[in-house]
């Protein structure tokens, strides 16, 4: 490296850490609360930023942009869970990420595992978790896309044309069509499940997911239930959620949903249900049920006195929907014909709601602008809560709440945020635990001047509003170096603190890592320091690559107070049949107060027909064994449903369908007769080209997915049996109506053939003499194109004829010199499966040319 380009690095290093050794008092930020087949393209620059659209919505803010790091898109997690309407909690101590999405599940991605769960079931394996890096900062912590999908059971996929993430909850499954010529109101798709079962030392509790996806009238429709148990008794119906959406942009569901959208803090978890209406450039949308005011805990009835140890604890208990709630909205972009305010989105509403403990009616209104340099978000709310304190006084009062955000692109490689968030101390939500009472200012700015290069410095400070002394402040910085190839990559951080809990806290991480042809190294580092003596802990390791199949990964940790940890992962895929994956791994961990610990774990992933799939964990641990089992498949299918995936709701009524059968027509009367025709299987048949099915054991075939329209319909004739040809046009053009079938047969026969004898009739009595002469490598040829060789006896066979009438002649060209056919080209008569035998062709001499002269005149 050049010597003034390697002191510019280690100045620009020094500048990145001098706010971490001048701001000793700021705290670290508090995690702000806010689902693959994913498609992505990495042909961009490493460290470039992508935007991420959340249902429709770009988010803003300080991290909320996903970033490429080592050839892959990484997304921060918290600003997701917060546009998806979802918590999440990070525990960096044990690299543990907890979230409770809007329906009542609970998914976790343990990274010491690398392993995600859904309501305790094993959904995800990956590798290389070791790198992943937890900053005391939740919100700078970035996920890989695959993880985050499985995290919040959203699709993700990526718009190379925009550089934008787009999340959206689900994956809608798409339509197929009916046998019959008409459509019938509702039909269904698809049918997918997903059971687990999870049993511990103590305890065992299954879980049960059901998804459908279907047509009703005109419109698309998706039902999801969530069903689970505690124990091996009955499973019982948790939530459930049935959505309709149809072409005119009308949207319906029933159930449980979340009506947070654009309007965040007026958002609730309703059981009930929601209408969702277009009115030109306005969106309007109603809803109300019900809804939990929080986790309720009662104390079961007894004799004994309150101190008596036999006296059983206090039991959770499932929340309880008591709380009524309704409102509505009105969502607009209106400056739609504007290229410059395309993406202005204006949103207002109100709610009301009324609970045991709480409360209240609030208005809300919000502006959401995403620019190709400038993404701006906003919105505010006002209303009137009536609650009781903890006191157990009745607070009747208004209160108000803005939450600002934007990110300011000013060039290529340098970027600005900010977000200022306030929520009065009265302000309250229908469910205890959101929107708690805040002032919070944030501000950061990010710069990567080229590629393998980036830096960022981020600060905020927390305030509880009616508490001027509690206070919390916190600063970060960092800067990553990822060059291109097997260069080595590192990454430093480092946060300064303070609250009102710990006057001064700091938390410092170093990650490096290096590869190899087939193996990595890589080196962790982190100090912590706040309350007591600062704690550092160091971890290196390797993860090996022994061919395609073999991986395994070792590490080992050392930290002060002499403490140890180590593990050992070993990962094989692609056995019997490419249809099994195995892993297994072993650890231990020691510190001088509890000695040594030791935990392994061991699972299996195993494909099964009808895309279903068994995996089997089993880890044991000083907690006691626990084994996990998850089987995911299809139930129902259509046939081609995938050839709707990606259809839009308003295209699906215009998909039609064409059928229709391949078959051998025996008694050629040219219908198909069960028990006399006989149906061909295997053979391919083509629309327009570009699609084929195969005919079954019936010779029936059908497309589903036909687009209203003209369409071509043809065989492929290299799949047809030798030995028959096609009756009729070997290509058919279909008039294709909108959701109608089109049935279209196609009828195979023997062929036939002509043999005979070619030879020079010298007598010209048009039999062959004795005496006379075959004659070979003469060249006799059909009107259909089709012709051969004599062979030296003079006899030819033309083969593979359609049954009817055949034009056969013979080529002059190859005959002898003065000789010539003796006849005009003939029809001959071929029929199915038979021979046309004894066609004697003959030639005949050209008879000389006889000059005549004229008698000489007389003198």
């Amino acid at each position: 490296m050049h010597r003034t380009t390697l002191f510019r690095i280690i100045g620009f290093v020094c500048l990145a850490c001098l706010p971490a050794l001048l701001m000793p008092d700021y705290a670290d930020a508090k995690p702000k609360s806010e689902r693959a087949v994913v498609k992505t393209s990495l042909e961009n620059a490493e460290g470039e930023f992508v935007a991420i659209l959340v249902n429709g919505r770009t988010l803003t803010g300080p991290n909320s942009s996903g970033q490429r790091r080592d050839g892959r898109i990484l997304m921060p997690v918290m600003a997701v869970a917060r546009g998806l309407g979802d918590s999440a909690n990070v525990d960096a101590a044990s690299r543990i990420i907890t979230v409770r999405r809007q329906t009542g599940t609970t998914a976790k991605f343990d990274a010491r595992l690398g392993q995600v769960y859904e309501n305790g079931s094993l959904v995800l394996s990956v590798s290389s978790t070791s790198e992943i890096i937890f900053t005391a900062n939740a919100d700078e912590l970035l996920l890989p896309v695959e993880i985050v999908a499985a995290l919040f059971d959203a699709a993700i996929r990526y718009d190379s044309r925009q550089n934008t993430l787009i999340v959206a909850r689900g994956q809608v499954q798409k339509e197929t069509l009916p046998n019959d010529t008409g459509r019938r109101s509702a039909e269904l798709y698809q049918v997918d499940y997903d059971y687990s079962l999870n049993r511990y030392s103590s305890a065992a509790s299954q879980n049960l997911v059901l998804t459908a996806t279907g047509r009703l009238g005109d419109g698309r429709f998706n039902f999801t239930s969530n069903s689970s148990s505690s124990s091996f008794r009955k499973i019982n119906l948790r939530n459930g959620t049935f959505t309709l959406d149809r072409p005119n942009g009308q949207r319906f569901a029933v159930g449980d949903f979340g009506t947070g959208s654009s309007l965040q803090l007026s958002a609730a978890n309703v059981r009930g249900g929601m209408a969702s209406v277009p009115v030109g450039i306005v969106t309007i949308n109603a809803f109300a049920g019900r809804t939990t005011s929080g986790t309720v805990f009662y104390a079961p009835i007894s004799i004994l006195p309150d101190d008596d140890p036999r006296v059983p604890p206090p039991v959770r208990r499932s929340s309880r929907y008591d709380t009524s709630v309704m409102g509505f909205s009105a969502a607009a972009s209106p400056a739609t014909g504007s290229r410059r305010f395309k993406s202005l989105l204006l949103s207002a509403g109100a709610m009301r709601f009324n609970g045991p403990n709480r409360s209240g009616e609030v208005a809300s209104a919000s502006a959401n602008y995403g620019g190709s340099r400038i993404r701006l978000q906003g919105e505010a709310a006002i209303g009137r809560f009536n609650k009781i304190s903890s006191d157990n006084s009745r607070v009747d009062a208004f209160a108000s709440a803005l939450d600002i955000s934007g990110t300011v692109q000013l060039t290529d490689n340098l970027s600005v945020q900010a977000r200022y968030t306030f929520i009065g101390r009265n302000f309250l939500s229908p469910q205890s635990g959101m929107r708690e009472p805040i002032d919070l200012k944030a501000a950061g700015i990010t710069w990567s001047p080229t590629k393998w290069l980036s830096a960022s410095v981020n600060a905020s400070t927390i305030r509880r509003p009616g508490a001027a002394a509690k206070l919390d402040k916190s600063i970060t910085t960092g800067f990553s170096v990822t060059p291109g190839g097997s260069a080595p990559r590192f990454y430093f951080s480092h946060t300064q603190n303070s609250s009102t809990q710990v006057r001064s806290a700091a938390f410092s991480l170093f990650n490096a890592s290096k590869e190899f042809s087939r193996w990595r190294l890589f080196v962790n580092a982190t100090r912590v320091a706040g309350l007591g003596p600062a704690t550092v802990n160091t971890q290196i390791g390797a993860n090996f690559r022994l061919n395609d199949s073999n991986t395994f990964e070792v590490s080992q940790g050392v930290g002060n107070r002499r403490s140890y940890n180590g593990q050992f992962d070993w990962r094989t895929s692609n056995l019997v049949s490419r249809r099994l994956s195995l892993s297994a791994g072993a650890g231990y961990n020691y510190t001088q107060s509890s000695k040594v610990s030791t935990f392994g774990r061991l699972s299996a992933a195993l494909k099964l027909p009808r895309q279903s799939s068994l995996q089997v964990s089993y880890i044991q641990s000083n907690a006691g064994p626990t084994l996990m089992i998850s089987v995911r498949g299809t139930l129902f299918r259509r046939r081609e449903a995938a050839g709707f995936l990606n259809a839009q709701v308003s295209e699906i009524n215009s998909f039609s369908t064409v059928r229709g059968r391949v078959y051998q027509d025996i008694n050629l009367n040219g219908r198909f007769d069960d028990g006399v025709d006989q149906p061909q299987a295997n053979v391919k048949v083509r629309v327009d080209g570009n699609r084929y099915v195969m005919s079954d054991s019936i010779g029936a075939f059908r497309f589903d997915s036909v687009t209203a329209g003209d369409h071509k319909v043809y065989l492929d004739l290299l799949s047809v049996r030798a030995d028959l040809t096609l009756l009729g046009n070997g290509a058919q053009t279909a008039a294709i109506a909108a959701g109608r079938d089109s049935i279209i047969d196609f009828r195979l026969v023997r062929t036939g053939r002509i043999s005979g004898r070619v030879w020079l009739d010298i007598n010209e009595n048009g039999k062959l003499d004795e005496g006379e002469t075959p004659l070979a490598d003469i060249r006799v040829v059909t009107a259909s194109g089709r012709d051969t060789l004599t062979d030296a006896d003079g006899y030819f066979v033309i083969g593979d004829l359609a049954p009817g009438e055949h034009v056969i002649f013979i080529d002059e060209k190859t005959l002898p010199e003065k000789t010539k056919a003796s006849f005009a080209p003939r029809a001959m008569q071929v029929s199915p499966g038979q021979e046309t035998a004894d066609v004697g062709l003959a030639a005949i001499m050209i008879p000389a040319e006889v000059k005549h002269f004229g008698a000489k005149p007389r003198p």
